[in-house]
């Protein structure tokens, strides 16, 4: 089974969440996501205070090619609003390694980039999550 669950908060700069296009970067990003994602919520970027956030999960019995679909999304949101932070909690229970790691990764978003962790929380699965 592949699932993800994601939190980025939307920045246009480190500096500035708004320098006056987020609304329509924003709204580009929500193409895109429509167009890639088969997440929920539907309306998956909602206010929060302030902010904009992109928040949704998704997952499937394969993974097929939903990663490399959400892995297009990130890389199109670094590019449109390189200010933008969060994390992506993924797992895959057919991913090779599994013997060795069974647990969550961690894609980071930060500074207009996407880095891969390994996740030290809720991982190894069992038995920090799972009997």
């Amino acid at each position: 089974m592949y699932e993800y669950h994601l939190w980025i908060e939307l920045s246009e700069s480190t500096e500035e969440s708004d320098c006056g296009q987020l609304d329509s970067k924003v709204e580009s990003l929500r193409a895109i996501v429509r167009d890639k994602l088969n997440c929920k919520p539907n309306d998956c970027i909602v206010h929060v205070n302030y902010s904009k956030v992109f928040q949704c999960s998704g997952g499937a019995n394969h993974r097929g090619t939903d990663h490399d679909k959400l892995l297009d999304v990130l890389q199109r949101l670094v590019e449109l609003l390189p200010g933008s932070h969060g994390l992506v909690y993924w797992s895959d229970d057919e991913c090779t390694g599994n013997a060795v790691f069974d647990g969550y990764k961690v894609l980071v978003v930060a500074r207009g980039e996407v880095h891969e962790r390994l996740d030290p929380f809720l991982s190894p699965r069992k038995p920090v999550v799972e009997d």
